[in-house]
């Protein structure tokens, strides 16, 4: 395709199929006249008014004062422009079949030069890959204190208060009221938990413990807790609405719990109340027969943490508290400390030295 260059500012315009120079003026748009070629390859330096094209390279901040001259790269033999001699970091000219020229008129409407700084180029996609990169990582780490604490799940640069620290040790790692020494760390280590509900239970019973296992599943983002009861499989929790009288059957003095809850585990292969270890099988039991259906809603939520892996605590503010108010959701505090004992990198039988380091040092790499 023939072309129309101005011999000012050096733009040009491609005619296209059908176009004659005939359809524009012979003046571009700088007031620089027009030539008609066959091919860039036709031009040659002293063709251009060099005055007038080094004030225009002036303008457009091109690098340098001037065009190169003969020994810098330029070749006036041949086709003009020499693929070899020419500087590997000169401005390129983007060839583009929109400049210049409109029909609409015969005043010419010749767009410059338009350069790519090919390093420029690169260093601009660079920074913004840099950029895109820093604002994905950053997502990943940064925690909410609701319900979804984290973007992706991730937890392991989540900071803690003191009072959330001290009152997650005291709930994994303290003795309880019946000789249970609680010296490692318990926790489930499947992907699912298949829940199986026995008994008798209440609406009211099915309702809180369905938004007791929501929100343990909306915080603990490495096990995910379901009500199976199709599954004829053994169930890995079962959860029993039962009469105190039957606590008995189970060694439990009904007199002296509202539900409790009993683990199989890795060191194990009986139920009993020590979950220290990996937890592969629980069994959570809750009396029917409450004073309340407040007191035993809270007995729900209460025995469902135990079946995690945490014990009592004193703190008030934690459903797990064992002589505190019958708090009948989990509490923030509640939320927080299962996703301490869920972390990715504290493991299932681990000591409470081990744990206090990596919870003491969480967020420290936090940038």
């Amino acid at each position: 395709m023939p072309y129309l260059v101005c011999m000012k500012c050096g733009g040009y315009y491609q005619l296209q199929e059908g176009e004659s120079p005939d359809d524009f003026s012979d003046k571009c748009q700088c007031g620089g006249d027009l030539r008609y070629i066959e091919s860039l390859e036709e031009l040659n330096l002293e063709d251009f008014d060099s005055e007038d094209l080094e004030d225009n390279t002036e303008d457009s901040d091109f690098e340098g004062s001037e065009y190169p001259d003969e020994g810098s790269g330029y070749s006036d033999e041949g086709s003009g422009y020499s693929d070899e001699k020419y500087p590997e970091d000169h401005e390129l000219y983007e060839e583009d079949d929109t400049y210049g020229l409109t029909n609409d008129d015969n005043a010419p409407e010749m767009v410059g030069k338009t350069k790519i700084s090919l390093s420029g180029n690169l260093f601009r996609i660079s920074a913004l890959m840099v950029v895109i990169a820093i604002i994905v990582i950053s997502a990943c780490f940064i925690t909410y204190r609701n319900s979804s604490y984290a973007v992706f799940g991730f937890n392991e640069y989540e900071k803690y208060s003191d009072e959330e620290i001290d009152c997650f040790l005291e709930s994994a790692f303290s003795p309880d009221d019946y000789g249970n020494n609680y010296n490692n760390v318990g926790k489930w280590n499947i992907n699912v938990v298949r829940i199986k509900v026995i008994g008798s239970p209440t609406d009211e019973d099915m309702n809180t413990l369905n938004q007791a296992i929501d929100d343990i599943n909306n915080n603990v983002k490495n096990i995910h807790l379901e009500i199976d009861d199709r599954n004829q499989m053994e169930a890995d929790m079962e959860v029993y609405f039962i009469p105190h009288s039957e606590f008995s059957q189970y060694s439990v003095d009904p007199l002296e719990a509202d539900g409790f809850t009993m683990w199989r585990v890795s060191t194990s292969d009986i139920y009993g109340g020590n979950s220290a270890g990996e937890i592969f099988k629980a069994r959570v039991f809750i009396g029917t027969d409450q004073k309340s259906q407040e007191r035993r809603s809270h007995v729900i939520v209460h025995e469902l943490a135990h079946a995690l892996g945490l014990h009592h605590n004193q703190n008030q503010n934690s459903v797990l508290c064992k002589y505190g108010p019958d708090l009948t959701e989990y509490t923030d505090l509640d939320k927080t400390m299962m996703r301490m004992l869920y972390r990715e990198d504290i493991l299932p039988y681990m000591s409470r030295n081990e744990v206090e380091t990596i919870i003491n040092n969480s967020g420290e790499n936090f940038f």
